[in-house]
């Protein structure tokens, strides 16, 4: 299903952005914040993911699982799930803030990721989360409100969409994560209405649509809306009318987040003359006197142009007739 209500707002959203006269700094700011966090062992990953169900800030977040690497560093064996998985479970709860719910979601996510690697025949780690991070039935399971029943994070109790959001983007996929701060600015920005700025879904969907319009990786524009979000003034500068109007077949697939018809040169392709339209309806009125199907079809379907059946009775078929060699007794 295509999703046409945001298309506008969204275009508008993207002008103002873009023309903020601190634009640029703010765009090299959300790099290096984004270039921390997709760094290090996949395990590692795992694990701060699973710290930021404790609410705490990030950078406090982010100081455990550096003391963690720290403390059980190895030159001759890296970091991986399943060390990781040992070490956890003969440590003590003081490595999740002393939370025994974060431990238990941290072994069950590591547990989830490491059948994912055995099932890939023990492709990189990191590289299997990025594919289940980017992967279709992740985005799916996602657009279509039903994360909780994706196959690896999703069964994972307590691990709700900001966190799987957070997880994704840790593994390099191309989304981001829905906050508070974003939905404020996006409601600023005319992109998400009042109503829809408490659900996390509408939030994501319309943030991952500006990130389109704004021909940035999601993650980055994730972080200029939080960046925006940091600051006291919400003032944008308004955009000329026609900037608002949605092109046409510009349009996001809710189930993938995907934008139908912007690929390629899609919406660069000039609008048929009267000429042209003239030359195709002759061509499909021709297809349907059969004279030139217009597509292959099964000749024996009903619908095919050109294969219509014929009337009456159709004949029979005979039996077939035997021959001397074929009667009885002959040898």
């Amino acid at each position: 299903m295509v999703d046409l209500l945001h298309g506008g707002a969204l275009e508008a959203a993207a002008w103002k952005i873009k023309n903020l006269p601190d634009y640029e700094a703010r765009l090299e700011r959300a790099a290096r914040r984004l270039d921390a966090l997709g760094r290090g062992p996949a395990a590692l990953k795992i694990y701060e993911t699973a710290l930021m169900a404790s609410g705490r800030p990030v950078e406090e977040v982010r100081e455990k699982v550096r003391a963690f690497e720290e403390t059980f560093e190895d030159d001759e064996e890296e970091m991986t799930i399943p060390r990781a998985s040992g070490i956890m479970n003969v440590e003590d709860d003081s490595w999740f803030f002393g939370d025994e719910r974060i431990r238990v979601m941290t072994g069950r996510l590591l547990g989830q990721f490491q059948h994912r690697v055995t099932q890939y025949n023990y492709v990189d780690e990191n590289e299997v989360l990025r594919r289940w991070a980017d992967g279709y039935d992740t985005r799916l399971f996602i657009r279509r409100r039903i994360h909780e029943t994706e196959p690896i994070a999703g069964v994972v109790p307590g691990f709700e969409l900001p966190l799987i959001q957070y997880l994704r983007v840790a593994a390099g996929g191309d989304t981001l994560v829905p906050t508070p701060g974003m939905a404020r600015v996006l409601m600023s920005l005319g992109a998400v209405g009042e109503g829809e700025a408490s659900d996390d879904y509408a939030v994501l969907g319309a943030a991952e649509g500006l990130a389109l319009r704004l021909e940035l990786p999601a993650p980055i524009a994730g972080e200029i809306l939080n960046d925006l979000a940091r600051g006291d003034n919400l003032e944008f500068p308004e955009p000329p009318a026609e900037v608002a109007e949605e092109p046409e077949g510009e349009a996001a697939d809710e189930a993938t987040g995907e934008v139908i018809g912007t690929g390629g040169t899609d919406s660069e392709e000039a609008k048929p003359s009267p000429d042209d339209r003239a030359a195709r309806r002759a061509a499909r009125n021709n297809a349907e006197r059969g004279e030139e199907p217009t597509r292959v079809q099964d000749p024996h379907a009903k619908d095919a142009p050109g294969t219509k059946e014929e009337e009456g009775e159709k004949p029979e078929a005979a039996a077939p007739q035997a021959g001397p060699e074929d009667a009885p007794g002959s040898e």
